[in-house]
């Protein structure tokens, strides 16, 4: 609940800070296709070494500097070994599938802040044993405009049943279409 909470006063801080940009790009459509790579943090990256994956997300221009943006992904992590003498184990492999949706505030053409919230859907996989869940999924960001690449970074939490899943996420996407 606190995180959702806390998804909402960002998107309504986005909407309450925007100021008026000397050039309209307002109607503007965007589509994007892009790649990701991610480091687990906290009890996630005890069981999960590095991730990387896949996005495609559609971005249309609201008014000067906002903007509304929906994207879906898939994310592979692989399962840690540990190793103690006398036993090995071998911790599942993770994937993740991400439907967001949100709000980006351009405070200058370049540069980006924003938000999206939506569900994450788990599966996890090891010695023919697969489970999954789903759970809210969050994804606060930064990122820069480089012509027709975006490159981001931010924060990708999944709350689920038992636990929460937690990695910094960096990406690469290609835009076309739009202004």
């Amino acid at each position: 609940m606190k995180k959702l909470l806390l998804a909402a006063i960002v998107l309504s801080s986005l909407s309450i800070g925007a100021q008026a940009q000397s050039q309209s790009k307002s109607g503007g459509f965007k589509f994007g296709v892009g790649i990701d790579l991610a480091l687990p943090t906290g009890d996630f990256g005890t069981t999960s070494s590095f991730g990387f994956g896949g996005q495609v997300q559609g971005e249309y221009m609201l008014a000067d500097n906002i903007s509304g943006i929906a994207s879906v992904g898939y994310q592979s992590f692989g399962g840690k070994t540990i190793n103690d003498g006398s036993f090995s184990f071998k911790y599942p492999t993770t994937s993740l599938i991400p439907i967001l949706v949100g709000a980006r505030f351009y405070p200058s053409e370049q540069f980006f802040v924003g938000a999206q919230i939506g569900v994450g859907l788990l599966h996890a996989s090891a010695d023919g044993v697969s489970a999954n869940s789903s759970g809210f999924d969050y994804l606060p960001q930064v990122g820069y405009v480089a012509g027709p690449l975006q490159f981001t970074l931010g924060y990708n939490g999944v709350s689920a049943s038992g636990g929460s899943l937690g990695s910094l996420q960096l990406s690469a996407v290609y835009t076309f279409g739009g202004n």
